[in-house]
């Protein structure tokens, strides 16, 4: 069963301790026994531990797949919430606790040298003419958070709105929605707008903020019914890949 980078990290330290002590064991009465005991302990607890998270993983995915069939049944649990809507708007759907994301810089980088020439002008002195060469390039792009709050979506736009920054993306506009493994990050370009913005967020046993989306997208192209179908399609699936992981 394969590890997190976390978990490999936590073994590698462990058998780091336990390398640097086995040639004292070794020299000591059973010491071979009690290593060859604290090695198979040691597997049995990973083990162990990488079941547990795993068998949470499923359960959280269940849910998710529970939540999900509310809404194919009609319950987008969005009723009585206050949001100013537009003409002909729907609210879809509402979730908490999504990081804000936007493609930012992290600064300039700046490389380069001396290009001048350097020549004797009697013992000990040396005499430079040119200058320094070089050159200042921007550092790649990476997402960086801006925000948490909550997001909005409805038939017609996605608003997102925490403490410090307001954003609105309108369905009309985007040019791209590009969700990862589960949704969990959503990238959303709009045509009046340089960069794109991604929201994120696991928040089990809610939506994830590419699941929503879909869902809101299917509203505005199929109505509420095409939503509803929307919604029990991404449950469906979840109890497949979940299913058949377990069946493994």
């Amino acid at each position: 069963m394969k590890l997190t980078t976390g978990q490999s990290c936590l073994v590698l330290v462990i058998l780091a301790f336990i390398l640097a002590g086995a040639q004292a064991l070794a020299q000591s009465p059973g010491g071979i026994a009690l290593l060859i005991v604290l090695v198979g302990g040691l597997g049995v607890a990973i083990l162990m531990f990488v079941r547990a998270r795993t068998q949470n993983r499923y359960k959280n995915l269940l849910a998710q797949a529970d939540q999900l069939e509310k809404i194919a049944n009609g319950d987008f649990g969005v009723e009585n919430m206050m949001f100013s809507t537009q003409k002909d708007e729907v609210i879809v759907l509402h979730l908490n606790k999504v990081t804000l994301q936007e493609y930012k810089s992290t600064g300039s980088t700046y490389s380069g040298g001396y290009g001048g020439l350097s020549f004797r002008v009697t013992k000990g002195v040396r005499a430079n003419v040119g200058g320094m060469q070089g050159q200042t390039t921007r550092n790649p792009e990476e997402r960086t958070p801006l925000d948490v709050g909550s997001v909005t979506f409805t038939n017609q736009r996605f608003v997102f709105a925490g403490p410090n920054l307001v954003r609105e993306w309108d369905l009309d506009k985007i040019v791209n929605l590009s969700p990862d493994a589960n949704g969990i990050n959503l990238e959303i370009a709009v045509s009046n707008r340089e960069k794109a913005s991604v929201l994120s967020a696991l928040n089990f046993p809610d939506p994830t903020p590419g699941m929503a989306a879909s869902i809101a997208v299917a509203w505005k192209e199929k109505g509420k019914a095409g939503a509803m179908a929307d919604a029990k399609d991404m449950a469906d699936q979840l109890r497949k890949v979940v299913a058949e992981a377990q069946a493994k």
